[in-house]
This record gives C-alpha cells, sequence and structure tokens, in this order.
C-alpha cells in the first residue's frame, strides 16, 4: 500500500479522512488558544485585587510569550502540513489547564496567600476583593481547556497500538513526568518577605494543594496518554505541547527569582524546568517511524556485549561504594566528631545490591532475569552516597574540615552506577525488540498491588525513618537538601518500577518489583543502622511504610510471575 501523496509521511491517518474540516476545526482550536493566552497575558496588566496593586516586577509580556507557544507551534504545524502535531501541541495546555485555573482561583479566595509574585505583589494587610484581571486569568484556562478539546476532535492520533518500539520511549517519559510531578509539588522559590509565604503543596492552602495535585496528576497522565500513541507526529506534537505548558507553570517562579532580591530559587522549578527539557529532548524520537523502505533503526552493540558493559560498570559502582564505607570520608579538625561516619554505614547494602547485580549480569543464565534490576537499584547508590556527602559538605562549610578518600569515592560511584543503569535500560530495548512483542498488555492482576505498593513506597521515602527530639530529617518535601536529591532519586525509581511493571512481560514485571523492593528495603535498614547517633531516638512512620512496601512490593512481583505473557 502507497501512500497517499498530499499528505506527509509520518502524518496522521486522522488526517486524511476531511482536510477541510480538519483545518477549520484546527484553526478555530488555535484561534481559541491564542485568545486564551491574551487573557492570561492580559489578566495581571488590568489588575487582579482591588484596591489596586500590581506585580512585583514587569512579567505580563513573559506569562504572553509562554501562554502563546503552544499556539505558535500549533500554527506553525499546520502552516506545514503537519495536522496531527497541532492537534497534539494543544492536548498538553488542556490538561494542565485544570490545576493552573485552581491554584489561580486562590486570588478569589485570598490572594495574601497566594505566593505569586509574577502576578501580584502585596505590601499591606489590608483586605483584598478580586478584580476583573482575574475572571480574565481565569477565562484563559478555560479557554485552553476548550482549545485541547477542539483540536482533538478535529485530528486525533489513529486507532492503532503501539508496538514494542514505544515501550522505552514510554518509560523514558513516565520518568520525566514523575520528575515534573515532584517539582509542582514543592515550593516554587523561598522567600524572606512576609508577604510573600511560598509553602509545599502539603502545607499550602487547600485550594493551591487541590491544584498543585491537579498538576502532579496531569503531568504524568498526559505525558503517558501521548508518548504511547503510535501516531507519531502526534505522539511527537504532544510531547512539545506538553513541555511549553509546563515551562508556562515553572519558568515565572525561576525568572521571579532572578528579579528579586528578597525571593531565592527552590528545587521545584528547576526540577520542572529539567522535565521541560528532556521532554522537548523525547520528542525527537517519539517522532521517528520504522519503515520497511527506509531504515531508520538505531544500530547498537550486540546485546550480550551491553550486558557485559553494564555488569562491568555495575560492579566498579558497587567497589566504588564499598570502598567509600571504608575509607574515611572527611578529616575534622581537633576535637570534633566525624558527622559522616553513621550515614556511610548506608554504603554497604548499597555497594553488596551493585556488586551482586553485576555478578548476575555476567552469569549468562541469570542475565537476562537479573538485566531489569539494575535501571532500578542503582538508585542505591545515590541514596546512600547523598547522605554521606550532605554531612561531607556540613562539615566541610561548617568546621573547615577536609574531604577525603571516601567522599570522593562515593561521588564517583554514582557516576558509574548511573552508567550501568543507562546501559541496562539501552541492553532492555534491544532485548525487546528481538523479543519482537507487538503490543503493550496492562496486566490487572499487577496493577491493583503494583499501586498499592507505589503508594506505601512513596510514603516510605516522603515520611522520616528515624525521629527524634531536635531532629529534622532530610526530606523530598520539607527540609530539602543534599541528601534529599538520593530520596527524590529512589522514590521516582521506586514510582517508575511500580508503573512499568503491570505494561511488562512477567519476568521482567516480577525483576522491577523486586529491585523496587530492594530499594524500599534499604531505606529501612537506615533506622537499625543509623538511629543510634540520635539520643532517644524512634521509630519514624516511614519505617513502617517502608516494611508495608516492602511486603506489598513482593506480594506485587509474585503476581506478575504468575501472569501469562500476552
Amino acid at each position: 500500500m502507497t501512500a497517499r501523496p498530499d499528505l506527509p509521511s509520518g502524518g496522521s491517518s486522522a488526517s486524511a479522512a476531511n482536510p477541510q474540516l480538519v483545518t477549520s476545526q484546527l484553526r478555530a482550536a488555535i484561534a481559541v488558544s491564542v485568545v486564551g493566552a491574551v487573557l492570561v497575558g492580559l489578566g495581571p496588566l488590568v489588575g487582579l485585587v482591588a484596591p489596586s496593586a500590581s506585580a512585583a516586577f514587569l512579567a505580563w509580556p513573559l506569562l504572553l510569550v509562554l501562554a502563546l507557544l503552544p499556539a505558535g507551534i500549533a500554527a506553525t504545524s499546520v502552516r506545514f502540513g503537519r495536522p496531527a502535531i497541532a492537534a497534539a501541541v494543544l492536548v498538553g495546555p488542556a490538561v494542565l489547564a485544570p490545576g493552573r485555573l485552581v491554584l489561580d482561583a486562590q486570588f478569589v479566595a485570598d490572594p495574601g496567600l497566594a505566593a505569586r509574585p509574577e502576578l501580584l505583589k502585596l505590601h499591606t494587610l489590608q483586605l483584598f476583593s478580586p478584580s476583573i484581571g482575574v475572571w480574565l486569568l481565569l477565562a484563559g484556562h478555560f479557554a485552553a481547556i476548550v482549545a485541547g478539546v477542539l483540536a482533538v476532535r478535529g485530528v486525533g492520533p489513529s486507532d492503532e497500538r503501539p508496538g514494542a518500539n514505544r515501550q522505552g520511549l514510554l518509560a523514558l517519559v513516565l520518568c520525566v513526568s514523575v520528575l515534573a510531578a515532584v517539582g509542582v509539588l514543592m515550593a516554587p522559590f523561598a522567600s524572606d518577605d512576609p508577604y510573600l509565604l511560598p509553602k509545599p503543596a502539603l502545607d499550602a492552602p487547600l485550594i493551591v494543594l487541590v491544584g498543585s495535585v491537579l498538576l502532579a496528576v496531569g503531568v504524568p497522565s498526559a505525558a503517558g496518554y501521548l508518548a504511547g500513541s503510535v501516531d507519531q507526529d502526534f505522539a511527537r506534537g504532544g510531547l512539545l505541547g506538553l513541555a511549553a505548558a509546563l515551562a508556562g507553570v515553572v519558568v515565572p517562579p525561576l525568572i521571579a527569582a532572578a528579579m528579586l532580591v528578597e525571593i531565592s530559587y527552590s528545587w521545584g522549578p528547576v526540577l520542572g524546568l529539567i522535565a521541560v527539557f528532556a521532554l522537548v529532548a523525547l520528542a525527537l524520537p517519539a517522532g521517528r517511524t520504522r519503515s520497511g523502505e527506509v531504515d531508520e533503526d538505531l544500530h547498537l552493540p550486540a546485546l550480550n556485549r551491553l550486558l557485559v558493559s553494564s555488569a562491568v560498570l555495575a560492579l566498579i559502582a558497587g567497589a566504588l561504594t564499598a570502598l567509600a564505607a571504608i575509607a574515611p570520608q572527611v578529616e575534622m579538625p581537633y576535637g570534633l566528631r566525624d558527622p559522616s561516619s553513621y550515614p556511610a554505614r548506608m554504603l554497604w547494602p548499597a555497594g553488596i545490591v551493585l556488586i551482586l547485580v553485576g555478578v548476575g549480569l555476567l552469569l549468562p543464565r541469570l542475565a537476562l532475569r537479573v538485566r531489569p534490576l539494575l535501571p532500578v537499584v542503582w538508585v542505591l547508590v545515590p541514596l546512600a552516597a547523598t547522605g554521606v556527602l550532605d554531612a561531607v559538605f556540613t562539615a566541610v562549610q561548617a568546621a573547615a574540615a577536609e574531604a577525603r578518600i571516601g567522599a570522593w569515592a562515593a561521588g564517583v560511584a554514582v557516576l558509574f552506577a548511573a552508567a550501568a543503569a543507562i546501559v541496562a535500560a539501552v541492553a532492555g530495548a534491544v532485548e525487546r525488540d528481538e523479543v519482537d512483542l507487538t503490543e503493550i498488555a496492562m496486566r490487572r492482576p499487577v496493577l491493583i498491588p503494583a499501586l498499592i505498593s507505589l503508594v506505601l513506597g512513596a510514603a516510605a521515602f516522603a515520611l522520616p525513618v528515624v525521629t527524634a527530639p531536635d531532629y529534622t530529617a532530610p526530606g523530598v518535601f520539607t527540609e530539602f537538601g543534599t541528601a534529599s536529591w538520593g530520596l527524590l532519586i529512589a522514590l521516582a525509581a521506586v514510582v517508575a518500577a511500580a508503573v512499568l511493571a503491570p505494561m511488562c512481560r512477567p519476568s521482567q514485571a516480577a525483576a522491577l518489583l523486586c529491585g523496587a523492593a530492594v530499594v524500599v528495603g534499604v531505606r529501612v535498614l537506615e533506622y537499625p543502622l543509623t538511629a543510634e547517633r540520635l539520643p532517644d531516638s524512634a521509630p519514624g512512620t516511614g519505617l513502617w511504610f517502608g516494611i508495608a512496601a516492602v511486603l506489598a512490593l513482593l506480594a506485587s512481583a509474585a503476581a506478575a510471575s504468575r501472569t501469562k505473557a500476552a
């Protein structure tokens, strides 16, 4: 069968149905998107509250440009005859619009608690009432929803199911979206201004909490839907549109921190910006097609060589982690206690696990069974290393201490562990191509226990494992520091494993879930290994959630191993 000459290669099959109708509907959707963008930029310009109060800096041009990005990409795509890209670009903004609408509704409830310097900066405690600008802003978000609906009705993805070649892209996109979801739940910036009170979602007013949760749910939901499409144009345009919509959320706080002296950067928008760039980068492979006439397959090393390479990298990472546990971490001035000795104990289980996985990858009978473990358990190295490095950095800055070989070995081990995970993930892509799967099947017997495990595992990393008087443990959403990065990376790995397992083959699903159980198990070991350093220490809530998560993940792995391959 040959393609129609009037259709571009790789275009949506839906665009062939009625080109004139598709064009008119898309143009209407783009027009609505432009109107919504203008309203978003016009709102703060007109004024959000009465008595009048302006933004902390001239931000409405920035807001207008960010809001116009999806419409601009869509219009350009229509101009070059790619209606599927144009339609998909408007999906991401439509999915995130409800969360943004609820967030901005805080200006109606109580403008003083909004903490949005790009939109409003108050200088007094007097009562303010919403003005016309708020309603223009909310109408702009509603217009984005309408534009997305019109676009999808005009041109949508084809009805075919995605093949196995989409699984790798879907996994990467979901991991990136988890990073973005964590970012939008964190505080947008840090502030010394009493009239700007940024808080993470869990501590924020109810309206801000609901809006943040809608954004956190919307990003991975849209990402999974768009990246899973077999229509390459729809997948590419969708990821670009989602990146543009996410940029509209995370860029303004970063610009505000750069423009204003009284506020400083927070990790939440930084994580979101990293996700924006990652989504743009992933949009390119999302648009690649496989054709019988043109060979666009990526030529990769043989599977065995990839497995051996990942094994060697894992063994090096494990050996460096063990070296970091043995060697001194920091040289303290005379009379001061080394703060890194207890955190360094966490390096032992991380190093042992990496060494065991590396050995398993070198055994031909076990290599393919062990391979899915590595992209999950590698996070044990940063989980342990960041705790040690946090103590070392504190000692260097506060007591003029000197970092020793153990700290350097821990930092280098993280790099080797990450490289091992990347090579193992590439080996997984080659393995799936050789197996030649035809579809992604959602296995319901695995889905429910995996989702339960996800919630329990997330709580294990979000809540402290060890508590003590006058001690605040590093956290993901509060007290964010160097050690929090390890928690965040480990949390993302557990979430990704639980999300992907129901869509994988039984043996791979079981391995992913077992890997997640090992990661959570090491988190649980933090209590017996490090609690002695704190007087009157006691088990934290995260410990009990961690134990429950390990049991749930093992049960999920057992359920996965008993399911039949599609």
